[in-house]
């Protein structure tokens, strides 16, 4: 055994062995549910198979092996990337990777509604685009938060104001998982002039406020792309709450 091997069956074991931690702490995200279009496969020879032919693969196109590892391939603070073995309908094995939030909580995006009607906005620097865009405040869940705590968290965060009680508008499905998003109704002589120091190390510039009819010309004007936002206004939209 050579030891370029030798480190390779290392890595590949941490992965997989870090794998079966998570299959033991959050098992929802191993199901198989009759007829899953593609089944995760947990036979250590299947996941050797599949990642096997995924190194040989990235091996001729002259990019890392290791990029074709199964099991936690990736973890910090925030997310988690797994790289199952699956089978598809076709019974063919392949790899499927999957972007996961790191703790098992309820993430959450809240949107502001001051007395007069009005909604604010914030101008937040997404690094992933590389560029600015208007939001509602939004975040990851802290180990153990339900979405109301997880998004009253985000508002006093990013916008420095605190709520008594955020009211749930729905849930809104991702590729990483279910996020649920509310809807705060605020004092506008609280809201403060900047905002909180902690917004701007995170890449909040700005507020705006907003009638609902100015948001919808933003959003047809394609001023607006944020999922959140969009997602939030509608639910709000179609359940009365910005009246009309």
């Amino acid at each position: 055994m050579t030891s370029a091997t030798s480190e390779q069956d290392r890595r590949r074991a941490q992965r997989l062995a870090r794998y079966d931690e998570l299959r033991v702490e959050r098992p929802e995200l191993f199901v198989n549910p009759a007829g899953a279009a593609y089944e995760i496969m947990f036979d250590p020879d299947v996941q050797t198979l599949v990642a096997d032919n995924s190194a040989a693969m990235l091996r001729e196109r002259g990019k890392p092996e290791e990029h074709g590892d199964i099991g936690v391939v990736y973890e910090d603070a925030f997310v988690i990337a797994l790289r199952d073995a699956v089978r598809f309908r076709n019974g063919r094995f392949g790899p499927y990777i999957r972007v996961l939030p790191a703790h098992p909580g309820t993430g959450a995006a809240v949107l502001p509604v001051l007395a007069d009607g009005r909604l604010v906005l914030v101008r937040h620097f997404r690094h992933e685009l590389r560029t600015w865009q208007w939001e509602i405040p939004r975040g990851f869940a802290e180990p153990g938060s339900d979405g109301a705590t997880t998004a009253a968290r985000e508002l006093e965060e990013e916008v420095g104001l605190q709520s008594d009680k955020v009211e749930l508008l729905g849930s809104l499905t991702g590729d990483g998982g279910r996020d649920e998003v509310y809807l705060a109704r605020l004092d506008a002589r609280a809201l403060p002039e900047t905002g909180p120091a902690g917004a701007t190390e995170e890449g909040i510039d700005e507020f705006r406020l907003v009638t609902p009819m100015e948001l919808a010309r933003m959003i047809a004007a394609g001023e607006v792309s944020d999922c959140y936002l969009l997602a939030a206004f509608a639910f709000a939209t179609a359940q009365g709450h910005l009246g009309g």
